[in-house]
């Protein structure tokens, strides 16, 4: 997701993998190995941009030869862009241009053997910008360099706009032959998803968007770079929407093709752009008064302004839908859709058999022509219709208008609240948080408590969610034990049994003594009356105590059954929570159990056809345990899901958090602090949502921005948060004191008193001798993690206050991270324990060697440029090899005792190999490679994998 700008600037975005097949392509060129790429897309997906940035960072010797070709109607000069490539390029001595002034064979030959000469002696890459432009000469001279020698330092680029092949066009049939050649590869580019937009806005903008704003972009543009330049210029950073009137560049864009269509043509399609859909050459035709209705359309669709699909037509690109409807006045607008809504009525004698899109279209039109009596009964048969078979988020929108319109009349027959009850149904079936949770507000300020007390306590319930959910407050005791009081007037109701669950859910969080014994009740409540939705939340609240007090296996029961219910009541909020709380009690949620179970519950949402903010909260939090264990290119696949769409504002947050968290690690600071900024945009009070790493997080972004001073405060946040621990909690007291070491040791290099500093670096090791543990069971893993994450809080307490032992401190880090599975805090310890070890001497030098080995090998793997950047400055300084250290298999290192497969495996430690290395190498499983270093530990006395490498290097030398 990098961003990248281009020579012209345009933004480049999310094709980080494209522009490494050209950077490869051109690479291999420059290698001797001759290729072609064919860069094919719309107009405005950056081809263009995409060759520019590429060719940007090519070898100084490399000639980059680049030409356009032009509309073959304004221009006919032959071998136009070879020729504006040479008249571009800089004088290349000994390599005069040849001449390109007739289009005949023998220019041909003559600008052949000129690449051949030139290609000798330098790499060269050839770029024809909008090949379906070229002209024969153009094509011809092409294909006989792309045919040439396979050996020669030469890449041909070509890019080429989709739109213009037909069939019958001459670039058809130029790449059919120029496919049968070797080594012709083609590349096409597809319109960005709504992540990488968000990651152009953010550029452009310079600063976190809006998400309304990335929705309102993405829904115009649908994710064309170009198009989404021209609709964000000119907006301020803190825009929330797009201007109502589209900017005169975008209009100019978007109707380019439009222009060049006859005027009955262009009457036609402001006509389509009003219907709103796609329609057939019958429906067109009952509109206008032209017998050629079927040949106008043939003509938009011939200029690319159109597609048609089996028999109905609209846009290419729904933009230029929205710009001719705008072109129009507003009566003109109004008196075209009346008239759509008189013709589809005249088709319709009864509505109650009336197909559902015509409902709809009648409904849409009687709106947009302002008349609300008559766009109010269509809206509801519409809504009707649509409830039995149609779209939630279609019903949505009906029902939200429907409550418009109805304010708008005194004569209707349904009231506010129906509708209400009717929009807040329809939202909770599609995930619609926001929406739910204004029609229940609107709800409960219209519900007498009295009255109706348990509809109340449902009500107050569910907004509790959904106010968390949306990122107003946390849970909230107030709110449940109110809804307990209501609830307690039918004590063997269901909604009863859900208030106790849900005061026990919150009370959890809160150490409310009267948490366990509420879900205790919630349960049996919950069995008795077999009220699904209630026996979902009591069973949750259950599994979270025994969470709590340690007892794993009965609490993964318990979540585990909870996901039936949560099924068979539609609610998808209890299925999420359930799945949650099934992977804490299975093992730590740093840990790939954890992510593949909830990868297991987030494919079974998908099978159920859950809303896709169910979907995006379980792949959010997925992310989380992947990027955890260094699986950073599974985690970065799962945020596409989360924030591929609107994923509501609790999985969005969860996935800013990691996306932050991994942008920082990997050194991409203002990526980190843009995802950080987006996510306390969401959740104004951050460090009260304890199932959040905001502090932590925050302290991470803050070190990768330099800033220790504000990244000790953001992890002396949470560490001093009340309540529940928070998620991360293990982290906080690590970054703390790391923060304070980098504040002492840039006060050191500033030649200031760093006193003050080391004394609160000392204090915070009396007062926060231990790092945080979070409650519940530990696995195995989970002690691991503790243990390494304690061993780092050590070192960085060792480094700052400046113990002579803090070498070894580091080098135990090291060993624990690795076992611990925690492989970015590994290699940062790994940079740690080698700038210890050399500022001992020059008696630890190959052992920091072999330290800097392995953890730029780790660094490496992870892209951790931060830590691999640090290493490779510490070994320039140093003047140490980084280059991995030869053995033969005849010449393992030799210790006394050691077994010949266990002398092996010494000899990979020593060239400073990782656990998963040797296991490739040697065939065989990690854990048999830790097995045999501890047998080796064991035998030798050494204390770590470092010391044993030291040993055996020693018994080496002297050998």
């Amino acid at each position: 997701m990098t961003a990248h700008r281009g020579v012209t600037g345009p933004v480049l975005v999310g094709r980080d993998q494209e522009l490494g097949l050209v950077d490869a392509l051109i690479a291999g060129a420059a290698g001797g190995e001759s290729a072609t790429l064919l860069i094919s897309g719309e107009a405005g997906m950056g081809k263009t941009v995409l060759v520019q940035d590429a060719c940007t960072r090519v070898t100084d010797d490399t000639v980059v030869l680049t030409g356009a070709c032009l509309p073959m109607a304004s221009v006919a000069v032959p071998f136009l862009p070879l020729r504006s490539s040479l008249r571009g390029a800089p004088p290349l001595p000994g390599h005069p241009f040849p001449d390109l002034s007739t289009p005949d064979d023998t220019a041909v030959v003559r600008f052949n053997d000129w690449l051949d000469d030139l290609c000798r002696s330098r790499p060269v890459v050839l770029v024809v910008d909008d090949l379906h432009w070229a002209d024969r000469s153009t094509l011809d001279l092409l294909m006989y360099a792309i045919a040439g020698p396979g050996n020669r330092r030469l890449a041909v680029i070509g890019t080429i706009r989709t739109e213009y092949l037909s069939d019958d066009h001459r670039l058809s049939r130029w790449l059919a032959d120029v496919r049968r050649l070797p080594h012709v590869n083609e590349l096409e580019l597809h319109a960005l998803d709504s992540f990488a937009t968000e990651a152009q806005i953010a550029d452009l903008l310079g600063g976190a968007p809006h998400q309304s704003l990335v929705h309102d972009v993405y829904a115009h543009t649908d994710g064309n770079p170009y198009l989404t330049r021209l609709v964000v210029a000119g907006l301020p950073e803190n825009a929330r929407h797009i201007a109502s009137d589209l900017p005169a560049d975008l209009r100019s864009a978007v109707l380019q093709s439009w222009h060049l269509l006859s005027p009955p043509t262009r009457d036609l399609t402001r006509i389509l752009a009003i219907k709103g859909g796609p329609a057939s050459a019958h429906e067109l035709d009952e509109l206008i008064d032209d017998p050629a209705v079927a040949s106008l359309l043939a003509e938009a669709v011939h200029v690319g302004l159109l597609d048609v699909t089996g028999d109905r037509y609209w846009f290419h690109h729904p933009l230029t839908a929205e710009v001719l409807e705008q072109s129009l006045t507003v009566d003109q607008r109004r008196d075209q859709h009346a008239t759509f809504a008189r013709l589809y009525e005249e088709q319709v004698p009864d509505a109650a058999t009336a197909p559902l899109e015509i409902l709809v279209a009648i409904a849409d039109h009687r709106f947009h022509a302002a008349q609300p009596a008559e766009a109010y009964r269509w809206t509801l048969l519409a809504s009707m219709r649509v409830a039995e078979h149609g779209s939630s988020m279609e019903l949505l929108r009906l029902l939200q208008r429907a409550i418009l319109l109805r304010d708008e009349l005194s004569d209707a027959d349904e009231t506010r609240s129906e509708l209400l009850h009717a929009l807040r149904s329809a939202a909770f079936d599609a995930g619609a948080h926001e929406v739910e949770l204004s029609a229940i507000d609107e709800l409960l300020a219209e519900t007498d408590e009295t009255t109706h007390p348990l509809l109340a306590a449902e009500l107050i319930l569910r907004r509790m969610h959904l106010r968390f959910s949306t990122g107003r407050s946390f849970l909230s005791v107030d709110d449940a034990l109110h809804a307990l009081r209501l609830a307690s007037a039918d004590e063997r109701s269901w909604q009863f049994a859900f208030s106790l669950a849900e005061f026990a859910h919150v009370g959890f969080w809160q150490n409310h003594p009267e948490a366990a014994p509420s879900a205790d009740r919630a349960l049996a409540l919950a069995r008795a009356c077999g009220h699904p939705r209630a026996l979902a939340y009591a069973l949750c609240a259950k599994a979270m105590v025994e969470v709590k007090d340690g007892h794993g296996a009965p609490a993964l029961a318990l979540a585990s059954e909870a996901i039936a219910p949560a099924i068979e009541s539609g609610d998808y909020w209890a299925f999420t929570h359930a799945s949650h709380w099934e992977s804490n009690a299975m093992e730590y949620w740093a840990s790939r159990t954890c992510s593949e179970h909830l990868r297991m519950r987030r494919e079974q949402l998908v099978e159920l056809g859950a809303p896709q903010t169910y979907i995006s909260w379980l792949s959010a939090s997925e992310a989380s345990g992947w990027l955890a264990i260094g699986e950073w290119r599974e985690c970065l696949q799962r945020l596409r899901v989360a924030l591929g769409s609107d994923p509501g504002a609790f999985a969005d947050v969860n996935a800013r958090l990691t996306a932050a968290r991994l942008a920082a690690l990997q050194g991409r600071a203002r990526d980190a602090q843009a995802h950080l900024a987006r996510a306390d945009e969401l959740f104004a009070e951050t460090t009260s949502f304890l199932t959040f790493e905001f502090d932590a997080v925050r302290a991470e972004v803050c070190l990768a921005l330099d800033d220790p001073v504000a990244a000790f405060d953001a992890a002396m946040a949470g560490v001093l948060s009340p309540g529940i621990p928070p998620t991360m909690c293990e982290w906080l007291v690590p970054l703390a004191a790391r923060s304070l070491t980098d504040q002492a040791q840039r006060a050191e290099n500033s030649r200031t008193d760093a006193a003050g500093i080391r004394y609160m670096l000392g204090k915070l090791g009396e007062d926060h001798p231990r790092i945080i543990r979070d409650f519940g069971e530990y696995t195995e893993l989970s002690e691991r993690q503790v243990l390494a994450l304690q061993n780092l809080y050590d070192a960085e307490l060792g480094r700052g206050l400046q113990e002579s032992t803090n070498a070894t401190q580091w080098l135990t880090a090291v060993e624990r991270c690795r076992e611990a599975e925690l492989p970015w805090e590994e290699a940062y310890s790994a940079w740690r324990a080698a700038e210890s070890l050399l500022t001992h001497g020059t008696r630890h030098r190959d052992q920091a060697a072999a330290v800097m080995r392995a953890g730029v090998e780790r660094a490496e793997e992870l892209q951790a440029i931060p830590v691999l950047s640090a290493l490779r400055n510490l070994a320039n300084s140093a003047r140490i090899s980084l280059a991995p250290v030869p053995h033969a298999s005849s010449e393992h290192p030799v210790l006394p005792g050691l077994t010949a497969r266990e002398r092996e495996i010494l000899g990979h430690l020593v060239a400073g190999r990782t656990y998963g290395q040797i296991a490739r190498a040697l065939t065989i499983s990690e854990k048999t490679v830790s097995s045999h270093i501890s047998n080796m530990l064991r035998k030798t006395g050494a204390t770590n994998r470092v010391d044993l490498s030291r040993l055996a290097t020693q018994a080496q030398r002297h050998s």
